[in-house]
């Protein structure tokens, strides 16, 4: 798979902090990831999912209108071919517990290796892209 591939892959990142979506628009920029869009809450990511039909959505767990996994629960449902990562500051045995039951990929919002995740999530050979799994 190549790097030009992997560039082009369309990014949701759902998270109601403004300064993270940024930060992250950021450094995915940087690496030359320019397909990216944003949500703040469920509704929003919702809709995006239905028109714009997102390579991978990188989930907050706890939004305004509901939470990442009530969101993965409905997309990957209706949309089995988008990619998915939990990203969160709340990284209790509980959630990481609960993203393992899903089999979503779950990150820290501070880890350094996190354009590395994303890279290898939206690499066809991830072992967490399009897993189909269901609790």
């Amino acid at each position: 798979m190549n790097d030009t591939y992997l560039k082009s892959k369309k990014i949701l990142i759902v998270d109601d902090e403004e300064c993270l979506r940024s930060m992250l628009i950021t450094i995915l920029e940087d690496e030359n990831f320019l397909n990216i869009i944003t949500a703040d809450c469920v509704k929003t990511a919702l809709e995006i999912c239905q028109q714009e039909k997102p390579d991978i959505a990188i989930l907050d767990v706890m939004l305004p209108d509901g939470n990442g996994f009530e969101l993965y629960n409905y997309v990957h449902q209706n949309y089995p071919n988008i990619g998915f990562m939990l990203l969160t500051n709340d990284l209790r045995l509980s959630v990481c517990n609960k993203a393992n039951e899903y089999g979503i990929p779950i990150e820290a919002k501070n880890s350094s290796v996190l354009i590395e995740k994303i890279a290898k999530q939206l690499n066809t050979g991830s072992p967490y892209e399009k897993q189909g799994r269901n609790p």
